[in-house]
């Protein structure tokens, strides 16, 4: 069997779910056999799994103490025949040692840091630059690194046709599954302050503001509080066509995560942030490879963000020549086949195992 390891909750978001997820329904494309099942710590993120089709097996443990559930895994994994996926910050090199005993283990990855595993993902722009240091014992790990493997839902696969409009009349704000520093209120409070700023030489440039309040958004309600009067301001909760609202808008401000790169299989013009020193890396390599601005760390300096984003979003109000650009540098930093290439070594794994 084919098992899948990771949580989310508004600790931690979503993001190990949902490109979990893609990897999952590229599986089960290969037909029933292969579809994964699910192992999470706890309920959080149960719903939201089976949703997709996708059975989950709740193991009740502490997400931080992957330790703690080994007992289990040793009852339901057999090391000849069954797969294990895990994605997890919370996993280290004992939890990998002891799981590689147990199934033909894959981790996704994104710090550099190299597990005693069968096979290790790094998707990241980043990732090509780590290479080095993927060894144990001077010996390289197998490994696949780089954009090219980047897993996207099925959605973001097909259907890519974006145009770049003449003017910005509706702009995205997104901070991923969660919102720890309720920083779509702090970018909302300052665009909206600062609206006569987005007229750019036309006497009304009204925009609206689609704000995406994510399943594990501590904030949502005090989102609505605030904003949730006003005529151009949409709070979305429970958001089913994330894709949809994309196309529909003109500018995303999103932090950087495995959003970034649905928004580059449209070519939707970005600002980038980021919340923490894990996205750090993403964030700066996507304004090294583009036009895109990385208007920083979140979490370290929201003021400075702010005003960053703010200068940016005027930027791609303004300059319609800029926010093609931005289109033609996202469609091509992805082709969108990462997720079957990973599903087609995963299982190549599997079989070189058993005939070996």
């Amino acid at each position: 069997m084919f098992f899948i390891r990771a949580d989310g909750n508004t600790q931690i978001g979503m993001g190990h779910v949902m490109r979990c997820l893609s990897i999952a329904e590229a599986a089960a494309d290969l037909g029933e056999r292969c579809k994964p099942v699910f192992l999470a710590a706890d309920d959080e993120c149960r719903s939201l799994i089976e949703e997709r089709g996708f059975r989950v097996i709740v193991l009740h443990t502490d997400y931080r103490d992957m330790m703690s559930e080994l007992s289990q895994l040793e009852k339901m994994l057999l090391r000849e025949r069954d797969l294990l996926l895990v994605d997890s910050y919370q996993a280290d090199s004992a939890y990998f040692a002891a799981v590689s005993k147990l199934a033909v283990t894959v981790c996704l990855e994104d710090m550099g840091t190299p597990y005693p595993v069968d096979l290790l993902i790094n998707y990241n722009l980043y990732a090509p630059k780590l290479a080095a240091q993927y060894r144990i014992e001077e010996k390289p790990l197998n490994t696949l690194l780089g954009a090219e493997y980047v897993p996207l839902r099925h959605v973001f696969q097909a259907d890519t046709a974006y145009t770049v409009r003449d003017r910005v009349t509706d702009v995205m704000i997104t901070t991923g599954g969660s919102d720890p520093y309720f920083a779509a209120g702090a970018f909302l409070k300052a665009f909206l302050a600062a609206e006569c700023m987005f007229s750019c030489g036309h006497e009304k440039n009204p925009i609206t503001w689609h704000i995406v309040s994510g399943p594990f958004n501590a904030f949502a309600k005090e989102l609505k509080e605030h904003f949730g009067g006003r005529d151009n301001v949409v709070i979305y909760e429970g958001l089913k066509d994330l894709k949809a609202l994309m196309k529909r808008c003109d500018v995303v401000l999103t932090a950087t995560g495995s959003t970034v790169y649905e928004i580059c299989a449209l070519g939707v013009p970005m600002i980038a942030f980021y919340f923490a020193e894990n996205q750090r890396q993403g964030a700066q390599e996507l304004a090294l490879l583009t036009d895109i601005v990385n208007a920083g760390c979140f979490g370290v300096d929201q003021k400075a963000v702010t005003d960053y984003a703010e200068k940016a979003l005027k930027r791609c109000v303004c300059d319609k020549d800029y926010r093609a650009l931005l289109h033609r540098q996202e469609r091509r930093l992805i082709d969108a086949k990462g997720a079957g290439r990973i599903v087609s070594r995963i299982f190549q794994l599997q079989w070189e195992t058993e005939i070996s």
